[in-house]
């Protein structure tokens, strides 16, 4: 399942008071992610994404991902433990002079106990 947002950053955001974004996830593993950095973001956006206050991405905890006209498309294999998984993304934007809108997508191939119970549910017409 594919989770896509927009996020857009304030002008003269720094990493100490960045933006955040929390994504409520399904358990299972993160497979695939991806950061488009729009013309005009000039390596001003930055981007790092944490599950539990710590960083994996990059796993370089001093790092960020950063870009300008550019998707950084990701290949990973990160298990979601139980409910809720959450993921914060963080961004800031060291520009002086324009916001800018920055798109991260999040692939979750759901767990065994996820797709079972959506099953369950389904069958007996329970709803969330």
């Amino acid at each position: 399942m594919w989770w896509i947002k927009d996020i857009t950053v304030t002008k003269g955001t720094s990493r100490d008071n960045p933006v955040e974004t929390l994504v409520k996830l399904t358990p299972g593993t993160i497979e695939r992610m991806f950061v488009f950095f729009p013309p005009g973001c000039l390596g001003y956006v930055k981007v790092a994404l944490y599950e539990g206050g710590h960083q994996f991405m990059p796993e370089d905890v001093e790092g960020h991902i950063t870009g300008d006209d550019y998707v950084f498309f990701m290949v990973h294999n990160k298990e979601l433990k139980a409910p809720p998984a959450h993921i914060t993304i963080r961004a800031w934007n060291t520009a002086t002079t324009y916001d800018h809108t920055i798109t991260v997508g999040i692939f979750v191939r759901e767990g065994l106990v996820t797709r079972v119970s959506q099953a369950v549910k389904s069958v007996f017409g329970m709803s969330e």
